[in-house]
């Protein structure tokens, strides 16, 4: 299983320091590096929000 994990910059608090959310989307095994970037920069479109960074997540089963 996979994940990606969005940090958004949502914007500045009173003291002008940036304000993140985080969004966790389950994702399919064949996604890799380049299709979570299309992916986060298709969804970043349809915000006003600016992505701070993301990661795509493998999840392993150990038992």
């Amino acid at each position: 299983m996979k994940r990606l994990a969005i940090k958004w910059l949502v914007g500045t608090d009173e003291n002008g320091d940036p304000v993140f959310k985080r969004q966790t989307l389950n994702v399919e095994d064949t996604v890799d590096v380049s299709k979570a970037t299309v992916i986060a920069q298709t969804l970043e479109k349809y915000t006003t929000y600016s992505i701070d960074s993301a990661q795509v997540i493998t999840y392993e089963d150990v038992i």
